[in-house]
Protein backbone atom coordinates (compact mmCIF):
# COMPACT_ATOMS: atom_id res chain seq x y z
CA UNK A 1 0.00 0.00 0.00
CA UNK A 2 1.22 3.43 -0.61
CA UNK A 3 2.46 5.82 1.86
CA UNK A 4 0.04 8.66 0.17
CA UNK A 5 -2.62 6.45 1.17
CA UNK A 6 -1.21 5.58 3.97
CA UNK A 7 -1.31 9.41 5.39
CA UNK A 8 -5.13 9.97 3.78
CA UNK A 9 -6.35 6.61 5.87
CA UNK A 10 -5.03 8.70 8.66
CA UNK A 11 -7.26 11.37 7.95
CA UNK A 12 -10.53 9.25 6.70
CA UNK A 13 -9.76 7.51 10.47
CA UNK A 14 -9.87 11.29 11.45
CA UNK A 15 -13.23 11.93 10.08
CA UNK A 16 -14.34 9.27 10.46
CA UNK A 17 -14.15 9.55 14.72
CA UNK A 18 -15.51 13.25 14.58
CA UNK A 19 -17.83 13.38 11.73
CA UNK A 20 -18.83 17.02 9.88
CA UNK A 21 -16.83 18.62 12.36
CA UNK A 22 -13.44 17.54 10.91
CA UNK A 23 -14.17 18.27 7.87
CA UNK A 24 -15.17 21.74 9.15
CA UNK A 25 -11.87 22.55 10.93
CA UNK A 26 -9.75 21.28 8.60
CA UNK A 27 -11.67 23.68 5.29
CA UNK A 28 -11.51 26.52 8.02
CA UNK A 29 -7.67 26.07 9.08
CA UNK A 30 -6.81 25.53 5.27
CA UNK A 31 -9.71 28.18 4.11
CA UNK A 32 -7.44 30.68 6.65
CA UNK A 33 -4.39 30.59 5.46
CA UNK A 34 -2.70 27.51 6.84
CA UNK A 35 -0.74 24.70 5.41
CA UNK A 36 -2.18 21.23 5.94
CA UNK A 37 -1.31 17.92 4.41
CA UNK A 38 -4.48 16.96 2.64
CA UNK A 39 -6.16 19.37 0.29
CA UNK A 40 -9.84 20.85 0.65
CA UNK A 41 -10.88 19.41 -2.65
CA UNK A 42 -10.17 15.67 -1.07
CA UNK A 43 -11.75 16.59 1.70
CA UNK A 44 -14.82 17.48 -0.20
CA UNK A 45 -14.57 14.38 -2.04
CA UNK A 46 -14.33 12.14 1.06
CA UNK A 47 -17.88 14.00 2.38
CA UNK A 48 -19.24 13.48 -0.42
CA UNK A 49 -18.46 9.54 -0.63
CA UNK A 50 -19.66 9.92 3.11
CA UNK A 51 -22.94 11.23 2.24
CA UNK A 52 -23.78 8.78 -0.60
CA UNK A 53 -22.94 5.78 2.21
CA UNK A 54 -25.73 7.61 4.29
CA UNK A 55 -22.84 8.71 7.15
CA UNK A 56 -23.52 12.11 6.86
CA UNK A 57 -26.69 14.06 5.37
CA UNK A 58 -25.66 15.51 1.44
CA UNK A 59 -27.08 18.78 2.95
CA UNK A 60 -25.64 19.16 6.17
CA UNK A 61 -22.36 18.59 4.52
CA UNK A 62 -22.60 21.29 2.07
CA UNK A 63 -23.62 23.62 4.63
CA UNK A 64 -20.44 22.68 7.02
CA UNK A 65 -18.41 22.97 4.57
CA UNK A 66 -19.86 26.62 3.32
CA UNK A 67 -19.62 28.28 6.61
CA UNK A 68 -16.19 26.78 7.61
CA UNK A 69 -14.80 28.03 3.87
CA UNK A 70 -16.76 31.67 4.33
CA UNK A 71 -15.38 31.79 8.10
CA UNK A 72 -11.85 30.85 7.19
CA UNK A 73 -11.61 32.73 4.36
CA UNK A 74 -12.57 36.14 6.21
CA UNK A 75 -10.00 35.22 8.82
CA UNK A 76 -7.20 35.48 5.73
CA UNK A 77 -9.10 38.90 4.60
CA UNK A 78 -8.33 40.16 7.54
CA UNK A 79 -5.09 39.23 8.14
CA UNK A 80 -4.21 40.48 4.48
CA UNK A 81 -5.73 44.19 5.21
CA UNK A 82 -4.17 44.10 8.52
CA UNK A 83 -1.28 43.99 6.54
CA UNK A 84 -1.64 46.69 4.70
CA UNK A 85 -0.66 47.58 0.85
CA UNK A 86 2.05 49.79 2.09
CA UNK A 87 3.87 46.58 2.78
CA UNK A 88 2.98 44.76 -0.46
CA UNK A 89 3.70 48.19 -2.69
CA UNK A 90 7.17 47.99 -0.94
CA UNK A 91 8.27 44.78 -1.29
CA UNK A 92 6.24 43.68 -4.26
CA UNK A 93 8.48 45.24 -6.47
CA UNK A 94 11.27 42.22 -5.95
CA UNK A 95 8.89 39.97 -7.57
CA UNK A 96 8.27 42.33 -10.65
CA UNK A 97 4.89 43.51 -8.59
CA UNK A 98 5.61 47.08 -9.60
CA UNK A 99 3.20 50.09 -8.21
CA UNK A 100 1.85 50.43 -11.61
CA UNK A 101 1.11 46.87 -12.33
CA UNK A 102 -0.17 46.58 -8.61
CA UNK A 103 -2.90 49.70 -9.73
CA UNK A 104 -3.60 47.62 -12.77
CA UNK A 105 -4.19 44.34 -10.67
CA UNK A 106 -6.57 46.96 -8.20
CA UNK A 107 -8.22 48.95 -10.97
CA UNK A 108 -9.12 45.42 -12.46
CA UNK A 109 -10.68 43.80 -9.13
CA UNK A 110 -12.70 46.89 -8.28
CA UNK A 111 -14.13 47.62 -12.10
CA UNK A 112 -14.85 43.58 -11.93
CA UNK A 113 -15.92 43.69 -8.88
CA UNK A 114 -18.11 39.96 -8.17
CA UNK A 115 -17.20 38.26 -11.27
CA UNK A 116 -13.82 38.45 -10.27
CA UNK A 117 -13.82 37.35 -6.86
CA UNK A 118 -16.04 34.31 -8.33
CA UNK A 119 -14.50 33.21 -10.63
CA UNK A 120 -11.17 33.60 -8.59
CA UNK A 121 -12.48 31.67 -6.42
CA UNK A 122 -13.32 28.71 -8.72
CA UNK A 123 -9.58 28.53 -10.44
CA UNK A 124 -7.11 26.52 -8.41
CA UNK A 125 -4.08 28.25 -7.29
CA UNK A 126 -5.45 31.47 -7.34
CA UNK A 127 -8.38 30.78 -4.82
CA UNK A 128 -6.12 32.32 -1.88
CA UNK A 129 -4.57 34.52 -3.88
CA UNK A 130 -7.96 36.27 -4.32
CA UNK A 131 -9.17 36.65 -0.92
CA UNK A 132 -5.93 37.80 -0.24
CA UNK A 133 -6.24 40.79 -3.09
CA UNK A 134 -9.31 41.95 -1.71
CA UNK A 135 -7.99 42.59 1.73
CA UNK A 136 -4.63 44.09 0.72
CA UNK A 137 -6.38 46.51 -1.95
CA UNK A 138 -9.21 47.39 0.49
CA UNK A 139 -12.17 45.70 -1.41
CA UNK A 140 -15.48 46.75 1.15
CA UNK A 141 -16.46 43.76 2.98
CA UNK A 142 -19.87 43.68 2.46
CA UNK A 143 -18.43 43.80 -0.99
CA UNK A 144 -16.20 40.30 -0.97
CA UNK A 145 -18.56 38.42 1.53
CA UNK A 146 -20.95 37.64 -1.48
CA UNK A 147 -19.06 36.97 -3.61
CA UNK A 148 -16.82 34.74 -1.46
CA UNK A 149 -20.16 32.68 -0.76
CA UNK A 150 -20.97 32.38 -3.98
CA UNK A 151 -17.58 31.39 -5.26
CA UNK A 152 -17.03 29.15 -2.52
CA UNK A 153 -20.59 27.66 -2.92
CA UNK A 154 -19.78 26.50 -6.15
CA UNK A 155 -16.61 25.15 -5.76
CA UNK A 156 -18.07 23.34 -2.90
CA UNK A 157 -20.22 21.43 -4.74
CA UNK A 158 -18.54 20.65 -7.64
CA UNK A 159 -16.41 18.55 -5.33
CA UNK A 160 -18.90 17.24 -3.11
CA UNK A 161 -21.38 16.34 -5.76
CA UNK A 162 -18.22 14.83 -7.16
CA UNK A 163 -17.63 12.50 -4.39
CA UNK A 164 -21.44 11.89 -3.95
CA UNK A 165 -22.00 10.56 -7.27
CA UNK A 166 -18.34 8.90 -8.74
CA UNK A 167 -16.74 9.29 -5.32
CA UNK A 168 -14.68 5.79 -5.17
CA UNK A 169 -14.15 6.30 -8.75
CA UNK A 170 -12.35 9.61 -8.41
CA UNK A 171 -10.56 8.31 -5.56
CA UNK A 172 -9.42 5.74 -7.50
CA UNK A 173 -7.82 8.16 -9.72
CA UNK A 174 -6.25 10.57 -7.33
CA UNK A 175 -4.60 7.29 -5.83
CA UNK A 176 -2.80 6.68 -9.33
CA UNK A 177 -1.40 10.06 -9.89
CA UNK A 178 2.39 10.14 -9.54
CA UNK A 179 2.26 13.32 -8.19
CA UNK A 180 -0.57 14.02 -5.55
CA UNK A 181 -2.55 17.32 -5.53
CA UNK A 182 -1.18 18.50 -2.07
CA UNK A 183 2.35 18.63 -3.55
CA UNK A 184 1.49 20.84 -6.34
CA UNK A 185 -0.88 22.99 -3.14
CA UNK A 186 2.18 23.27 -1.34
CA UNK A 187 5.04 23.56 -3.53
CA UNK A 188 3.41 26.46 -6.10
CA UNK A 189 3.35 28.49 -2.76
CA UNK A 190 6.35 27.51 -1.04
CA UNK A 191 8.76 28.10 -4.15
CA UNK A 192 6.90 31.51 -4.99
CA UNK A 193 7.83 32.60 -1.62
CA UNK A 194 11.12 31.22 -1.87
CA UNK A 195 11.39 33.14 -4.95
CA UNK A 196 10.70 36.71 -3.56
CA UNK A 197 12.87 35.87 -0.57
CA UNK A 198 15.48 35.23 -2.67
CA UNK A 199 14.91 38.53 -4.97
CA UNK A 200 14.10 41.01 -2.12
CA UNK A 201 17.16 40.44 -0.55
CA UNK A 202 19.33 40.21 -3.61
CA UNK A 203 17.35 43.51 -4.68
CA UNK A 204 17.67 45.50 -1.31
CA UNK A 205 21.12 44.55 -1.27
CA UNK A 206 21.58 42.36 1.79
CA UNK A 207 24.80 41.08 2.84
CA UNK A 208 25.32 37.22 3.71
CA UNK A 209 25.35 38.11 7.41
CA UNK A 210 23.52 41.41 8.14
CA UNK A 211 23.73 42.95 11.53
CA UNK A 212 19.55 44.33 12.33
CA UNK A 213 20.33 44.71 15.70
CA UNK A 214 20.35 48.87 14.62
CA UNK A 215 16.16 48.69 14.99
CA UNK A 216 14.90 49.46 18.47
CA UNK A 217 12.98 47.55 20.79
CA UNK A 218 9.58 48.25 19.66
CA UNK A 219 10.38 47.27 15.82
CA UNK A 220 12.73 44.22 16.67
CA UNK A 221 9.55 42.60 18.37
CA UNK A 222 7.31 43.26 15.82
CA UNK A 223 9.56 42.28 12.95
CA UNK A 224 10.54 39.34 14.60
CA UNK A 225 7.07 38.15 15.04
CA UNK A 226 6.16 39.04 11.86
CA UNK A 227 9.23 37.27 10.52
CA UNK A 228 8.52 33.92 13.05
CA UNK A 229 4.79 34.16 11.50
CA UNK A 230 6.12 33.42 7.85
CA UNK A 231 8.87 31.24 8.78
CA UNK A 232 6.18 29.14 10.63
CA UNK A 233 4.03 29.25 7.25
CA UNK A 234 7.41 28.27 4.92
CA UNK A 235 7.82 25.48 6.63
CA UNK A 236 4.63 23.98 7.00
CA UNK A 237 4.86 24.08 3.15
CA UNK A 238 7.99 22.48 3.46
CA UNK A 239 7.00 19.88 5.19
CA UNK A 240 4.08 18.80 3.27
CA UNK A 241 6.02 18.54 -0.01
CA UNK A 242 8.08 16.33 2.14
CA UNK A 243 5.57 14.73 3.55
CA UNK A 244 4.74 13.35 -0.04
CA UNK A 245 8.28 13.06 -1.62
CA UNK A 246 8.86 11.19 1.35
CA UNK A 247 5.71 8.87 0.57
CA UNK A 248 7.21 8.21 -3.32
CA UNK A 249 10.44 7.44 -1.92
CA UNK A 250 9.04 4.81 0.67
CA UNK A 251 7.44 2.81 -2.29
CA UNK A 252 10.92 1.22 -2.00
CA UNK A 253 11.21 0.85 1.66
CA UNK A 254 10.22 -2.35 3.52
CA UNK A 255 6.32 -2.70 3.87
CA UNK A 256 6.45 -2.16 7.46
CA UNK A 257 7.76 1.08 7.30
CA UNK A 258 5.08 1.49 4.69
CA UNK A 259 2.79 0.67 6.79
CA UNK A 260 3.94 2.55 9.92
CA UNK A 261 5.17 5.76 8.60
CA UNK A 262 1.57 7.58 9.18
CA UNK A 263 1.56 6.71 13.01
CA UNK A 264 5.59 8.11 13.24
CA UNK A 265 4.46 11.28 11.31
CA UNK A 266 4.17 14.05 14.49
CA UNK A 267 1.80 15.87 12.41
CA UNK A 268 -0.38 13.05 11.87
CA UNK A 269 0.26 11.78 15.41
CA UNK A 270 -1.18 15.36 17.06
CA UNK A 271 -4.17 15.85 14.56
CA UNK A 272 -5.57 12.20 15.74
CA UNK A 273 -4.72 12.68 19.50
CA UNK A 274 -6.44 16.33 19.79
CA UNK A 275 -9.09 16.24 17.76
CA UNK A 276 -11.28 18.79 15.64
CA UNK A 277 -12.29 20.73 18.19
CA UNK A 278 -8.92 21.61 20.36
CA UNK A 279 -7.57 21.55 16.41
CA UNK A 280 -8.74 24.98 16.08
CA UNK A 281 -7.66 26.24 18.91
CA UNK A 282 -3.91 24.67 17.99
CA UNK A 283 -4.04 26.00 14.88
CA UNK A 284 -3.37 29.65 16.22
CA UNK A 285 -1.86 28.69 18.85
CA UNK A 286 1.27 27.02 16.46
CA UNK A 287 1.12 30.31 14.33
CA UNK A 288 1.62 32.41 17.94
CA UNK A 289 4.28 30.36 19.11
CA UNK A 290 6.29 30.79 15.53
CA UNK A 291 5.76 34.67 16.41
CA UNK A 292 7.22 34.62 19.65
CA UNK A 293 10.48 32.53 18.90
CA UNK A 294 10.52 35.27 15.94
CA UNK A 295 10.24 38.15 18.36
CA UNK A 296 12.66 36.11 20.49
CA UNK A 297 15.41 35.64 18.13
CA UNK A 298 15.11 38.85 17.08
CA UNK A 299 15.65 40.26 21.38
CA UNK A 300 17.99 38.58 22.40
CA UNK A 301 19.67 36.04 19.91
CA UNK A 302 20.56 37.97 16.14
CA UNK A 303 22.07 41.02 17.60
CA UNK A 304 24.95 38.62 19.35
CA UNK A 305 25.69 36.34 16.37
CA UNK A 306 28.08 37.33 13.23
CA UNK A 307 26.71 34.29 11.38
CA UNK A 308 25.44 34.33 8.22
CA UNK A 309 21.82 34.45 8.45
CA UNK A 310 20.69 31.36 7.40
CA UNK A 311 22.72 29.87 9.56
CA UNK A 312 21.81 32.14 12.85
CA UNK A 313 18.29 31.33 12.37
CA UNK A 314 19.32 27.71 11.88
CA UNK A 315 21.43 27.71 15.36
CA UNK A 316 18.40 29.50 17.12
CA UNK A 317 16.26 26.64 15.96
CA UNK A 318 17.74 24.00 18.29
CA UNK A 319 16.45 25.81 21.15
CA UNK A 320 12.28 25.62 19.80
CA UNK A 321 13.68 21.72 18.49
CA UNK A 322 14.73 20.80 22.17
CA UNK A 323 11.83 22.17 23.24
CA UNK A 324 9.47 19.75 20.54
CA UNK A 325 11.83 16.96 20.95
CA UNK A 326 11.79 16.81 24.97
CA UNK A 327 8.21 17.73 25.92
CA UNK A 328 5.95 17.70 23.05
CA UNK A 329 6.53 14.53 21.33
CA UNK A 330 6.60 12.69 24.73
CA UNK A 331 2.94 13.86 25.43
CA UNK A 332 1.94 12.76 22.55
CA UNK A 333 3.26 9.14 22.80
CA UNK A 334 1.33 9.49 26.19
CA UNK A 335 -1.71 10.28 25.05
CA UNK A 336 -2.24 8.13 21.84
CA UNK A 337 -0.79 4.63 22.70
CA UNK A 338 -2.58 2.91 20.14
CA UNK A 339 -0.61 4.60 17.26
CA UNK A 340 2.88 3.21 18.99
CA UNK A 341 5.89 4.90 19.85
CA UNK A 342 6.35 7.89 17.73
CA UNK A 343 10.59 7.00 17.75
CA UNK A 344 13.05 8.51 15.29
CA UNK A 345 10.70 9.06 12.54
CA UNK A 346 8.70 12.05 14.40
CA UNK A 347 11.80 13.01 15.88
CA UNK A 348 13.23 13.39 12.25
CA UNK A 349 10.11 15.41 10.63
CA UNK A 350 10.81 17.48 13.66
CA UNK A 351 13.98 18.02 13.32
CA UNK A 352 13.38 18.95 9.18
CA UNK A 353 10.68 21.13 10.16
CA UNK A 354 12.65 23.57 12.68
CA UNK A 355 15.61 23.62 10.25
CA UNK A 356 13.73 25.20 7.77
CA UNK A 357 11.61 27.47 10.44
CA UNK A 358 15.24 28.34 11.49
CA UNK A 359 16.98 28.98 8.05
CA UNK A 360 13.50 30.82 6.92
CA UNK A 361 13.70 32.98 9.84
CA UNK A 362 16.99 33.64 9.18
CA UNK A 363 17.09 35.59 5.55
CA UNK A 364 13.38 36.65 6.44
CA UNK A 365 13.71 39.19 9.39
CA UNK A 366 16.58 41.49 8.03
CA UNK A 367 13.95 42.29 5.01
CA UNK A 368 11.57 43.98 7.66
CA UNK A 369 14.86 46.23 8.27
CA UNK A 370 15.13 47.31 4.85
CA UNK A 371 12.52 49.82 5.69
CA UNK A 372 14.91 51.89 7.38
CA UNK A 373 17.01 54.45 5.26
CA UNK A 374 20.65 53.75 5.63
CA UNK A 375 19.82 50.89 8.40
CA UNK A 376 23.44 49.63 7.71
CA UNK A 377 25.40 52.36 8.64
CA UNK A 378 23.13 53.75 11.41
CA UNK A 379 23.02 53.49 15.31
CA UNK A 380 19.59 52.93 16.63
CA UNK A 381 18.69 56.85 17.51
CA UNK A 382 19.00 57.58 13.62
CA UNK A 383 17.22 55.52 12.11
CA UNK A 384 14.26 56.94 10.28
CA UNK A 385 11.49 54.65 8.94
CA UNK A 386 10.60 55.15 4.93
CA UNK A 387 7.17 56.91 4.92
CA UNK A 388 5.63 54.02 2.95
CA UNK A 389 6.63 50.88 5.35
CA UNK A 390 5.38 52.79 8.31
CA UNK A 391 3.47 49.41 8.59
Amino acid sequence: MEWWNEARLAFEIFMDQHGLLAGFALVLVEEAGVPVPIPGDVLMLALGVHARQGMVPLWQALLILEVATVLGASVLYVASARAGRGLVYQYGRYSHLTPKRLDRAESWLRSHGARAIILGRLTPGLRMATVIACGVFGIPFWRFLPALAVGGLLYILLYTLLGFFVGPVVLRVLEGIHIPLSLIGSLLPLALLTVWIARARRGLHLREANDASVADRPHRWRDGAVAGVLATVLSTLAMNVLVVVVGDVALLAPGDLVERARARLAVLALIRVIGPVLLLAAVPAFILVGALWGAAYAEWVEPYLRWPDWLSGLGFALLPLSVALLVALPALDGAAPDLGHLGPFAAASEALRHAAFGIALGVIYPLRLARFRDWRRSTPASIKPHPLGAT
